[in-house]
């Protein structure tokens, strides 16, 4: 199968160049002085799961004829609809595409153009940075990558192999048949503690000692419950008490020394993902009327650091 990589950052670099490694065929799309040194001079990739270092990363050849079975789209979730629109044409007939990205809404945003069953859902849960062109360091895992169609009829042979590809690759993958209870756990995850951590300047551990941030994390966490209740989405456990629980006692531990992406980006300039985070709960909550003013706060002054 041909793979496409749609935005060659952090994580996209990583899954693509793993792939590239393992012998598979691997094209890159991508922009900036990162991209340029991949596809130039080549890419190394060190951290939790070793160094590599390949040969400069393949472009998409400019015959007009190069067509994607599978394309990873790895970009920021605001970038979701441009981004679909750019590779719309590089994409195979019955090619899939899959999410690799953070928040809720991009599921849909793919489905618009390519269609649910060629739509394809994935929960990734390690994360990577680029700390200097040409380089992206995988710094924290938690769980497998899970792949799952957003149509649950979607025939997941041809997924299948994808899974088998990225299992060879060196990235644990697992196929599921209830992606989006999945990805909704992140969203959990991450609305807790990323613009939390962002707005106060704090790495995820620092978040779980005191108990003023540990009330609004479980404060945010209960109004995502009652969202996706309105929403019918199933959340596991079942409560919220209970995921409160796993979370304090399970996810917070191994990445206590990580510090939020919405931090770094708001360090450095970069729009964040919160619409797609908190922001996205609260749109969903006003549609279902749910209310959700823990996560209306948090948007709002990640909101105003983001303009500041």
């Amino acid at each position: 199968m041909k793979y496409l990589i749609m935005g060659a950052g952090a994580l996209g670099s990583v899954i693509g160049g793993l792939l590239l490694r393992a012998g598979r065929s691997v094209v890159f799309v991508g922009r900036g002085p990162h991209f340029e040194h991949i596809t130039t001079l080549g890419l190394v990739i060190d951290g939790l799961w070793g160094e590599h270092r390949l040969r400069p990363a393949p472009t998409v050849p400019d015959d007009g004829r190069f067509r994607a079975d599978i394309i990873l789209l790895c970009v920021k979730s605001f970038d979701t609809e441009t981004a679909c629109a750019q590779v719309r044409d590089l994409a195979a007939p019955d090619g899939l595409v899959v999410s690799v990205q953070n928040g809720l809404g991009n599921l849909e945003a793919v489905a618009r153009v390519f269609g649910e069953r060629r739509t394809i859902g994935a929960r990734v849960i390690f994360g990577a940075r680029v700390p200097t062109p040409g380089w992206a360091t995988v710094t924290v895992y938690a769980d497998r990558v899970l792949l799952g169609p957003f149509e649950p009829r979607t025939p997941t042979e041809r997924l299948g192999r994808v899974v088998q590809d990225l299992n060879q690759a060196g990235i644990p993958t697992a196929l599921v048949d209830n992606i989006l209870t999945h990805i909704w756990g992140k969203v959990l995850y991450n609305c807790a503690l990323n613009p939390l951590g962002a707005i106060l300047g704090a790495p995820y551990g620092k978040l779980g000692e005191h108990p003023d941030t540990l009330a609004l994390m479980e404060q945010v966490i209960e109004e995502i419950y009652r969202v996706a209740a309105a929403k019918g989405v199933a959340l596991e456990p079942p409560s919220a008490v209970a995921y409160f629980r796993y979370f304090l006692d399970k996810l917070l531990p191994p990445t206590a020394a990580h510090w939020p992406s919405m931090w770094q980006d708001l360090n450095a300039g970069r729009r964040t993902e919160i619409e797609a985070l908190n922001g996205a709960i609260c749109r969903y909550g006003a549609e279902t009327g749910v209310p959700t003013p823990a996560n209306e706060v948090l948007s709002r002054l990640v909101r105003f650091l983001e303009r500041r």
